[in-house]
């Protein structure tokens, strides 16, 4: 098994440097940690002559606000960069004969699968975190206030990583099923949909992945801990039930 996951690892990377793969994801993520606050900055100057006297009351932005805006931008569009980006990680292989190779050759499905969860987990990971140092360099620069605590907006980070970690099980769960890879991207934003309006719920509202992103907004970590126990065991289900999926695939 590690000896195809090594493989499929290093393919993974291959292939994300062919495919533009990085390249769209790091667009997705770090392009509003720059734009964000240039645009928090300058929006009181841009509508100053289309809106008649002082406008810089109705702007009075906060560095905790900016974050908590980029945060919002992540969710709302980084969030669709990395579902359609790996909507049909799984399927393109399958219905386009590509596993004949790797399975006539014993490679495992176990393998390939952990692989390109881990891979694709790692990189919106490391682009989540870069982004959040980015913005947080830029709004320090650009908007004036008490900035909100260094450690604080690591948290963010941290809680946005896993809700995107979640995504990423989930999209490659539905990639294993579908023929075609925007269906899968499409579910699980239906889903996330379904999940930030059930977090208002009191039974099930800690257990929706939506959650973190409300602890994010506040930078903390407190009551986030069984959302993230329930969405790493669900994370997990949804791995072994792909890997299982993966192994059933006729490849010929």
């Amino acid at each position: 098994m590690m000896r195809t996951f090594n493989s499929y690892f290093k393919k993974e990377i291959m292939e994300s440097l062919r495919q533009y793969r990085y390249i769209t994801l790091g667009v997705g993520i770090l392009v509003f940690a720059i734009l964000d606050p240039l645009m928090l900055k300058l929006l009181p100057t841009i509508l100053k002559d289309q809106i008649p006297g002082d406008v810089s009351s109705l702007f009075n932005v906060t560095p905790s606000y900016a974050v908590i805006n980029y945060i919002k931008d992540l969710v709302n569009i980084g969030n669709l960069f990395v579902i359609f980006t790996l909507g049909g990680i799984l399927s393109e292989e399958i219905h386009s004969q590509k596993l004949v190779f790797p399975y006539s050759s014993g490679s495992k499905p176990s393998g390939i699968v952990l692989a390109k969860v881990i891979h694709y987990i790692l990189v919106v990971t490391i682009f989540t975190f870069l982004g959040f140092l980015i913005a947080y360099y830029y709004i320090g620069i650009l908007i004036k206030g008490d900035m909100p605590t260094f450690t604080g907006v690591m948290k963010s980070a941290t809680l946005l990583s896993f809700y995107f970690g979640f995504n990423i099980s989930l999209v490659v769960f539905l990639s294993s099923f579908v023929k075609k890879g925007i269906a899968a991207s499409f579910i699980v934003l239906l889903s996330n949909f379904v999940a930030m309006g059930a977090v208002k719920l009191k039974v099930i509202g800690k257990y929706m992945p939506y959650k973190l992103i409300e602890k994010a907004n506040l930078m903390s970590f407190e009551d986030a801990g069984i959302t993230i126990s329930f969405i790493c065991i669900v994370s997990m289900i949804f791995i072994l039930i792909t890997i299982l999926r993966m192994s059933k695939v006729e490849v010929i």
